[in-house]
């Protein structure tokens, strides 16, 4: 983390990753539950030929600046083959929005 709550660089994790998130619920999740990412996903290729065939969708986080909508987008649209659902909040919306993440969730699987 380079700098202090709302800081605002673009390397302070509040501010790019955390900024729709309550900031005493922010500053809990990263004094106790961040943990760092595992280096497998950037060094090894997807070890399946083709995505398997379940039913997919993607809940795209809006306002999300770490994985930019624009970006997330174009990206579910070429390798999944549709347009994500959208909702708002940051990088952690199970922290900012979670009543609507679950709401969302629990109608894709109702759905199925």
């Amino acid at each position: 983390m380079a700098g202090d709550i709302g800081g605002g660089t673009e390397e302070d994790t509040f501010s790019l990753v955390l900024h729709d998130t309550p900031t005493d619920l922010a500053a809990e999740f990263v004094a106790g539950h961040q943990r760092h990412q595992a280096p497998t996903p950037f060094g090894k290729p997807w070890p399946l030929a083709s995505w398997p065939d379940v039913p997919t969708r993607f809940l795209l986080a809006a306002d999300d600046r770490f994985f930019p909508a624009e970006f997330i987008r174009g990206i579910v649209a070429e390798r999944l083959g549709f347009q994500p659902d959208e909702m708002p909040g940051d990088h952690c919306p199970m922290l900012g929005h979670p009543k609507e993440l679950a709401n969302r969730l629990e109608a894709y699987r109702t759905r199925l």
